[in-house]
Formats: structure tokens, sequence, C-alpha cells
């Protein structure tokens, strides 16, 4: 067995190998602290030197514009074409006194009798819905009634409501699912009395909010009151600007009460027009809101003592022209034409037969100053009057008719440009007459067609009339319970064709009260709207 031993030698530190390559390992890890805060503050000042150059090319170069998004085309400026798939169509209420207070002795006090009123509502084409409620409606528990298309099966997609009219205006709010000609939506309101103050009928088109719009009107002397009544179906208040022009002399009236005023939204307001702008024979009115779109109707009552003048509803008037047709008027009545220009005019003035013009008189119009023209009583076979100028004019129609006792009736036409597609709804136990001119100096032809309570079709006709003529046709003649009819133009001249219906009542006619009144089309024109929208690039603050 062999013995194993260690041996250990002895060395002093420095000599052993081991030692001496660690020492020459510890010695640069003395010197690493100042080589790393050299290095760090070499690099903050580098670091440093690129953030303030890049500062100075931000802001003191201006970068290409080639990948910056600029809009259209560099235009900030962008027109969009839109077309209305909302339609609002305001109904007044039933006819009413401007003051029915009792006063003094009863015999002597004003009254509105047995005053009845209905309306009717008709949509025309694809109706996504159409409904009618009761105006103002703030707290929104009025209940709507829908429009309905009774007849599905056929190719006529008309939906008719029709329905008795109390204290409250009514609003109709149709929404279309396709836009185009010929769809839209068409209303209307009538009263009627046979005894009281309020003897005779009134009747309008219901019409829609806009911007401005203007009325020509009958005489404010004593006796006659004209109701301005302006509704706001908006949820946004708006401030209502009212311009009055007279037949005492030329430029604006000095109004007597306020000519601004405030309506909140959903909500209507009433203002006096006779006791704003007294003792005229006529008058000019422009109304104009600021911030949304306002409806409005005159309800126009002239009484004489004890004597019942009549009463009717008054829409605004079309766009002023230089030639004019007022359709409906017809043997038996008087009439009494209103015109304004907007600078002196000289204005002539034609019955319509169905064979053409027969001359009646030339005046000469005074700028911003309204004219009333007595025309004498309706020659036979007229039915239109034609009104033609060397300037762009406004112009009305007022037809008075007599009945017993004294008693007389007016109704009011106002001028306006028919287009292609229109409409009237007709309300329940109302007859009449459709008028129709040709303003143009080519023959025109148009097709008629009626449809019933249910929205069924009863009649299609096509009546020819020829250059400066008018031709009637009787609501009978279209079928029996017309609710409602539309008229599409077909004359390569636009807008050659005017037309309305000239009602008739016949509890009215066994009472032997006289009755005058008129319902003017509605346009079912595709409507379009440009809105501007003004792209403005910057910061947000």
């Amino acid at each position: 067995m062999k013995k194993s031993h260690t041996t250990i030698s002895s060395q002093r530190p420095s000599d052993s190998p081991v030692t001496g390559a660690a020492e020459a390992v510890r010695e640069p890890s003395a010197a690493t602290p100042r080589s790393r805060r050299m290095m760090k503050l070499a690099l903050a000042v580098v670091s440093a030197a690129v953030i303030l150059a890049m500062m100075f090319v931000l802001v003191a170069i201006e970068p290409s514009q080639g990948p910056v998004d600029t809009g259209n085309g560099g235009s900030a400026l962008q027109t969009h074409t839109v077309t209305q798939h909302t339609i609002t169509g305001y109904c007044p209420s039933k006819m009413s006194l401007a003051d029915s207070g009792n006063y003094g002795d009863s015999q002597f006090q004003t009254s509105s009798g047995n005053l009845a009123s209905s309306s009717s509502h008709a949509a025309f084409g694809a109706v996504y819905d159409s409904s009618i409620t009761a105006f103002p409606n703030s707290d929104g528990t009025a209940a709507a009634t829908q429009l309905e298309d009774k007849d599905p099966t056929d190719d006529a997609a008309v939906s008719v409501a029709q329905s008795d009219v109390d204290s409250h205006s009514l609003l109709q709010s149709t929404q279309l699912l396709d836009t185009k000609n010929g769809a839209g939506a068409a209303s209307s309101v009538v009263s009627h009395a046979t005894t009281g103050d309020l003897k005779g009928l009134s009747a309008t088109s219901c019409v829609s909010p806009t911007l401005s719009q203007s009325f020509l009107l009958p005489s404010t002397d004593t006796g006659w009151t004209q109701q301005l009544v302006m509704a706001n179906p908006t949820d946004k208040a708006t401030a209502v600007s009212i311009n009055v022009w007279g037949t005492s002399g030329a430029g604006q009236l000095a109004l007597k009460t306020a000519r601004t005023v405030t309506i909140s939204a959903g909500n209507e307001s009433v203002y006096d027009l006779a006791a704003a702008a007294p003792e005229q024979d006529g008058l000019f009115v422009t109304v104009s809101s600021k911030d949304t779109a306002v409806a409005a109707v005159v309800k126009v009552v002239g009484l004489s003592g004890l004597k019942t003048l009549g009463s009717d509803y008054v829409t605004a008037d079309g766009t002023a022209l230089q030639s004019l047709v007022l359709p409906g008027v017809s043997k038996g009545q008087s009439v009494r034409l209103l015109a304004y220009a907007g600078q002196r005019s000289r204005m002539s003035v034609s019955w319509v037969t169905k064979a053409g013009l027969k001359g009646a008189k030339t005046v000469t119009l005074d700028a911003h100053r309204v004219s009333a023209v007595d025309l004498g009583d309706v020659p036979d076979d007229v039915s239109a009057v034609s009104v033609t100028a060397d300037n762009k004019i406004h112009a009305s129609a007022v037809t008075t008719v007599s009945g017993s006792d004294g008693q007389q009736d007016f109704g009011i036409i106002a001028a306006q440009s028919t287009p292609r597609y229109s409409a009237i709804a007709i309300p329940k136990d109302v007859g009449g007459t459709l008028a129709i001119a040709n303003q143009s100096t080519q023959k025109a032809s148009a097709v008629i067609e009626s449809y019933d309570a249910d929205g069924a079709r009863l009649a299609t006709k096509t009546v020819t009339v020829g250059s400066n003529a008018a031709s009637t046709l009787p609501l009978d003649d279209l079928g029996s319970g017309v609710a409602a009819i539309t008229v599409e133009q077909k004359s390569s001249v636009d807008d050659a064709l005017s037309w309305d219906v000239s009602l008739t009542d016949s509890s009215l006619s066994k009472a032997k009260v006289a009755a005058s009144s008129y319902l003017q089309p509605v346009s079912l024109m595709l409507q379009h709207a440009k809105i501007a929208v003004n792209e403005t690039v910057g910061v947000l603050r």
C-alpha cells in the first residue's frame, strides 16, 4: 500500500500567478464610474442638440403640402344636394271669430253659430308612415291617426284619412320610402255654418313650414278682422318679423303693434293684422322667420253691424311673376283683384273662357303699394282671370257672392304657379268644380285621377285646354265620394296649367246661405335642398 501525502508550499501573494491575474482584472474596474459619467454627459449633450434641431425644423420650416390631407381638392367649401323624405303639413283649426266675448245686449253679440269643420288627408307614393296629431302637442299625449290604404291590391298607392276638426290645429307628418315626382302628401280643412256670424264656407289646403312667405289680403276696415296664425312645429324657438304694405301709400306701413313675434318650440302664435294696420283696402304681408321654418295661415272675417260679409282662410301666394292666372271664378260672383308690385308696373287683366281671353281692363300699379281693382260681375262662360304685367307682380282674386237677408260670403284665390305634379285632398260632405286654366300660347293637357276615402282609384280623365283658355270639370264626373285628386301636366311648356277646386256645400244651398271658397293644389314634385359645408382646419382648444 502506497502512502499518499500532500506537500504544502508557502508563497507570498504577489508571487502567485492567479493572484496577479486577478489584480490585473481589477485595475480597469476602478475607473468605470468615471467613464460612465462621461458617456452619460456626452449622450445628454447630443440628445439635447437633436431635440433642439427637430424643434427648429417643425417651427421654422413649412412642411410639404403633398402628404397633408387638404380635404376636397384644396377647397374647404363643399355643397351637397339632398332630397326631402319627411313632409310636414299644418292644418289650422276651424274658422273662428277674433273676439267672441259677450258684451252688451245679446242680440248684438257675435256668435259662431252652428259652425262645423272637417279635414281630409292623403299621402301618395311609397310611404313608410303618415299620421295626424293635434297641434300643439307639448306633452306628447295627443293620439295619432294613421293614414291607411284600405285597397292595397291596386297600383294607386294612396293612403287617406278624414276626420272632424275642433278647436285644435292638426299636424300631418309623412315619411317617404322613395322620393320621386308624384309622391308626397296633401291635406285640407273646411268650415261651414248656416247660422251665426260665420255663415258660409271657409276652406284651405294645409301648408308646409317655410322660412319666408307672403300674403295678399283684403280690407282691414271697421268690422274686418285678420288673424295671422303662425305655427312652429320644430323643437327650437324662433323670432318672426312681419312687414306690411297697404293701399294708403307707398312703402312699409308704420304698424300700431310690434312687428316681431317670438314663437316657442312646438307652439302657435296669433298676430292681429287688422289692429296692426287698420283702414286699408288691402294688405301685402311678408312673414320671415329667423331660426326655423314656420307655417302660417290668415283667418279673415268680415262683419258690418249685424250683416255677415263672409270668412275665409288665406294661404301664402307664390313668387312674383309677369304672367299669372287665377282659376275658379264663375257666373254669379263679383271679383276684386288685389295686386302688389316691387316697382311701377302696367298690368293687364282679362277674363278667361273656353275659347280664349276677353279683355277686361288695364291699370297702373305704383311701386310698393297694394292696388285693389274692381272687375265687376263675372261674365258668362268665364272660369278664370288672367293677369300680365311688364314687371313681376303678386296677385290675388277675391270672389264675393250674396245670399238671403243681405248675407255675403267671399273666397280668395292666390296666384300660384302649379307644378307638373300636384294634388288636393277633399273633405267629406262637400262637392265642387275643378277649374283648370292654360296661360301658355299652346294647347296643354293634363291627366286627372280621383280617389275615394279608402284610397281606391275612382276615375282617370285626360283634359286638354286651348291656349290662353280655361275648362271646368264637376267633381261628380270624377266619381262618388271623391277624397283626393291628383293632376299630372303633359304639356311641353313647364307649368302651363293652373288649377283649383271651387267648393259647394249642399246644406248651405238648402238653407239659402251664400258660399264661396277654394282649395288650391299642393306640389307633389321632388323636393331638393342644397347644404353648404365649410370645413375649417385648426386646433381644437
